[in-house]
């Protein structure tokens, strides 16, 4: 049976012809037309459940974007109260939405008496309300003066909720415009939003903390205790410090729990795990040789790493045009990396692979290109040029090589990602006997070989794109075993080589 039609600010609950109930409300906010919010469900307790999570969401939302310009009616609170008293609905979720619902208006209410005259007659609606039967009574009387308002709207803004809202404004800054000319990386907000996923959200909801401002400086130095690894622990630390920030920003809290925690420290690899990250200088041509035996695009995509030091994502977006066959030299202006695709309400559906802009501006570079990568790489220039005009799975999808054709392509034609780099590797490894190594341990290796051999801190700084040395040195140099001894020889020359023996 349908009900009557609801008036302003009371409930309509009302059964539909396929069989679902629809719950409405007309609301009226500030100087905005009077908005109807209607939600269905398959009964009439999940059909009001989900619009009171509507109308809590609509205020919040009208309130941060600052469309409450003045007070709710009086009689907003008192309609909704007495039409769900009528509904005969009385669950404690029921109770306890409606509850939030009441507390915010009174709040914002009091919020915004508190920048009026105290010589005006206007004050906040707070009139005891009897929700249902033998259900406590909402008792939210606000002082005359508003010296110190509750600060409601704070407290009940939901941590899940807002975090959401943050990535999508985090992936809004991915996009290049006049106001936004420096855009974030896509990847860096990829990482952000695993972060929050995969840790912070677990651990909270796990300790019951589901609002906002239940995120003190107490509870983050237990997550941050919790959290395995210093890496992961920085990230995380970084990670909510950003989000406070915009949450301070949008007025949904007022002060950053982060403030008096110290950034957690990347504790530096100790020495013999360094050893086991990097080819050591005289061992590097039996590298080569092993790569140009492989002779395929991953093995050559590997020399080129080590014989320049680029990351793995540049040298997955190097395309032909990169080759400045003038100058010999080789243009780092592109990074191919793999993407998460988000639905609307922002969940993993699947992965998608594009071009990127580099990690920092001082990663857009030249670097000299050395003789042997230079035959190298035209030798393989020449064999895909070859392949393209003789394979056929390559004339189905209508391709023609042209030099922004990426140089190093996978046996479906298209650029690796770093991710496939990392499985590879160790398998060519162990294919030609080779000591354990990573992608970014081909970079090391670069680094290291370019010290040993005393190139200038400047130079090895700008080649490796840094934006100082100490980064280059803290995080890439390695020493060798061999660099050790003849330093240790040269220093005690005198003690080791024309001492005496009596």
């Amino acid at each position: 049976m349908e009900k009557e039609r609801a008036k302003k600010y009371e409930v309509s609950i009302a059964l539909k012809r396929n069989g679902y109930y629809i719950a409405t409300i007309s609301l009226k906010i500030g100087g905005e037309p009077a908005k109807r919010i209607e939600n269905s469900g398959t009964t009439e307790e999940l059909a009001l459940l989900g619009l009171l999570n509507k109308v809590v969401a609509y205020i919040d939302t009208a309130f941060s974007n600052g469309l409450i310009t003045c007070k709710f009616d009086d009689r907003v609170s008192q309609r909704l109260v007495d039409s769900i008293n009528k509904t005969g609905i009385s669950t404690p979720e029921i109770l306890q939405k409606t509850l939030i619902i009441v507390d915010k208006i009174n709040n914002i209410n009091a919020h915004i008496l508190q920048n009026i005259s105290l010589q005006t007659n206007i004050f906040p609606f707070h009139q005891p309300l009897n929700i249902a039967n033998n259900t406590p009574t909402i008792n939210k009387n606000l002082s005359s003066s508003y010296e110190k308002p509750e600060p409601a709207i704070e407290s009940k803004v939901m941590l899940e909720n807002f975090a959401i809202e943050w990535i999508k404004y985090r992936f809004s800054l991915c996009n290049k415009t006049e106001d936004n000319p420096k855009p974030l990386s896509k990847k860096t907000v990829d990482g952000n939003y695993k972060t929050i996923i995969d840790v912070i959200l677990p651990y909270c909801k796990k300790n019951k903390k589901l609002y906002l401002h239940e995120l003190t400086e107490d509870f983050i130095i237990q997550l941050l205790k919790k959290v395995k690894g210093q890496t992961l622990k920085k990230h995380v630390y970084i990670v909510l410090n950003i989000l406070f920030k915009y949450a301070i920003k949008n007025k949904k809290i007022t002060k950053n729990p982060l403030t008096n925690i110290d950034k957690p420290v990347q504790i530096s690899k100790p020495e013999i795990e360094k050893l086991t990250d990097y080819i050591e200088p005289d061992r590097q041509n039996l590298w080569l040789n092993s790569f140009e035996k492989e002779n395929t695009d991953m093995s050559l995509l590997f020399e080129t790493m080590l014989l320049t030091g680029i990351r793995p994502e540049e040298a997955c977006g190097l395309k032909w045009s990169a080759m400045d066959l003038n100058n010999n030299e080789l243009i780092i202006k592109n990074a191919y990396k793999e993407f998460i695709v988000y639905d609307d309400d922002m969940k993993p559906i699947g992965h998608t692979r594009h071009d990127d802009k580099l990690k920092t501006p001082e990663s857009y570079r030249s670097i000299p290109l050395r003789p042997r990568l230079m035959e190298v790489l035209l030798k393989h220039k020449q064999e895909q040029k070859e392949l393209f005009k003789n394979s056929q799975a390559i004339k189905r999808h209508n391709r023609k090589w042209t030099l922004n054709e990426y140089m190093f392509l996978s046996r479906t034609y298209h650029p690796y990602v770093s991710d496939t780099l990392s499985s590879a590797l160790p398998k060519f490894c162990r294919k030609y006997n080779l000591e354990k190594m990573t992608p970014y341990g081909l970079r090391h290796s670069f680094a290291t070989f370019c010290s040993e051999q005393g190139m200038e801190q400047i130079v090895l700084m700008r080649l490796m794109g840094h934006t100082d040395f100490q980064t280059t040195q803290k995080y890439y140099i390695r020493v060798s075993p061999k660099r050790k001894k003849l330093a240790m020889q040269k220093a005690y020359k005198d003690i080791f080589f024309e001492r005496k023996v009596v």
